[in-house]
């Protein structure tokens, strides 16, 4: 994949732009690119850098959303599952979950048993032979495999399987490499100040370069903003003081990699924190999964304040998930020295900064801004999960190819593989391959998302050190950096690993 420069960009207008290079913007831009639209995709830092690379790594199937009775969120949600277990078999794998059954009323066995059947009866065949059917197992299995977690008064367990992602930078790669094979142009590193108006109409945006130098302008038919929690900021110079209004809150959402194995399988625990279900369980359930090696354990969700960073870790709210996790499962005996890695990122939600409550929303934001009194070839969309990513790439492109007025019917999205792309940067290899064909511009691109070495804690104190300066020097021989900008991206490596690992 070759970074296309501002000359290409500005070249000649596109069919659609857009904005925004987490796993929405990069499937929607694989969507247009399918169905023949022009496309062009610019993130102004690097791609999936924000919330998608913080996220839990999961591909959930929907079995939670019997618990909104919301099936056509379950059914959805299935169907994506299996989508990207067809389209990247290597990166998703299923992963068995269990969650402990308490008594004999709404938390036991009994109630899962014909919250199961519901959902086995709503997905269906959408599952796939991957995902057999959820079920209930009696109070000695259910402790065989709880052991040290099982909480008093178990009755019973609740399993069924969901998708885990082996490594979201792959991901993401894939699917952008889709896009780019299938025409799009793309660049990391540019930014898009504003949209253009002109009589009335969005017809691209003003951008600037961040790792090249210059400025531009990109035109597009269509405009679609994938900018997350940034969506707001972008579409006001367009929509005017509306756009706090047309657009969620967000939570700051945070996952905590444990550098030991915890559970064989993905594990849920109650805690004390209140479920924001419709049926609600008696207490938030946080989840313990393997991965590689190591533990991650999430989600856990507090206010975020706009204005601030919400993609660096808050050391309170670290210390209090980890006291949280510890009180509803003691046996862990969590310290702050086994937190291998702290992901944060923003997660649409109804927020009570007051009561430091927060209400995830569960269906994402999909706004043509023409049919709201504003601009025409604006499109914001934001997501709320990895899992459905396509399916509202999908319906943005449609609302797209709607406002260009092209015949352009979706394609085979659904049934189509993502490319493989190579494995992830390892310490001491060649860095040709990132730089040419992964569009690595600095070094946090190549250690924090075009490897697991900073998410695996490899990369910490001394002993990462040596990683740290070899990966620079091949970075500086590639890229013909200087002493001084080479020192410079180590120090910047180096503060966000102290960011992200809680001391």
């Amino acid at each position: 994949m070759k970074r296309a420069t501002l000359g290409d960009l500005a070249t000649a207008p596109y069919d659609i732009l857009i904005v925004g290079g987490g796993i929405y913007g990069v499937m929607a831009a694989r969507e247009a690119a399918l169905r023949g639209l022009r496309t062009a995709i610019i993130e102004r830092g690097d791609w999936g850098g924000e919330t998608s690379y913080n996220s839990l790594k999961l591909m959930h199937g929907g079995i939670r959303y019997v618990q909104h009775f919301d099936f056509t969120r379950l059914r959805a949600s299935a169907r994506e599952r299996e989508f990207w277990q067809r389209a990247a078999p290597d990166l998703v794998r299923p992963l068995e979950f269990m969650i402990p059954m308490l008594g004999y009323g709404i938390k036991g066995p009994v109630a899962f048993g014909v919250a199961a059947e519901l959902y086995n009866l709503a997905s269906g065949s959408l599952r796939g032979a991957a995902y057999p059917r959820a079920r209930v197992v009696g109070r000695r299995r259910a402790g065989q495999v709880m052991k040290d977690l099982a909480p008093a008064g178990l009755t019973g367990g609740g399993v069924w399987r969901d998708g885990q992602i082996q490594d979201c930078n792959r991901l993401l790669l894939a699917g952008l490499k889709a896009a780019v094979d299938a025409g799009a142009d793309a660049a990391n590193y540019v930014r898009a100040a504003q949209p253009i108006l002109q009589q009335g109409r969005v017809v691209g945006a003003a951008v600037t370069d961040q790792a090249k130098g210059g400025s531009a302008e990109i035109r597009a038919k269509v405009t679609l903003s994938c900018t997350g929690g940034a969506a707001a900021g972008f579409a006001a110079p367009a929509i005017g003081p509306r756009a706090q209004q047309e657009f969620p809150k967000f939570a700051r959402a945070m996952n905590l990699v444990i550098d030991r194995a915890l559970c064989d399988r993905g594990m849920g625990i109650v805690s004390r924190s209140r479920s924001d279900a419709v049926v609600d369980r008696g207490g938030r359930m946080y989840f313990l999964t393997p991965w590689q090696g190591r533990t991650i354990i999430g989600t856990h969700e507090a206010p975020f304040e706009p204005g601030t960073d919400g993609h660096s870790p808050d050391p309170d709210q670290v210390s209090a998930f980890l006291e949280e996790i510890n009180l509803a499962a003691p046996a862990l005996k969590l310290t702050p020295d086994q937190i291998a890695y702290c992901y944060t990122g923003l997660i649409p939600a109804d927020t009570d900064d007051a009561a430091n409550a927060v209400q995830r929303q569960t269906r994402g934001t999909l706004i043509d801004h023409s049919q709201g009194g504003g601009p025409a070839g604006l499109i914001t969309a934001v997501g709320v999960k990895y899992t459905t990513a396509r399916l509202i790439a999908e319906r943005a492109v449609a609302l797209a190819a709607a406002q260009i007025g092209r015949d352009c019917p979706p394609g085979d999205s659904l049934a189509t593989p993502l490319p493989q792309v190579g494995p992830s940067y390892q310490a001491g290899q060649a860095v040709d391959a990132q730089v040419q064909d992964e569009m690595v511009l600095t070094l946090s691109d190549l250690l924090m998302r075009r490897s697991l070495l900073a998410e695996t804690g490899a990369l910490r104190g001394a002993k990462g050190d040596p990683t740290i300066q070899a990966a620079a020097a091949a970075l500086a021989d590639r890229l013909g950096w200087d002493d001084q900008t080479r020192a410079a991206q180590v120090d910047q490596v180096k503060k966000r690993l102290i960011e992200h690992k809680f001391k």
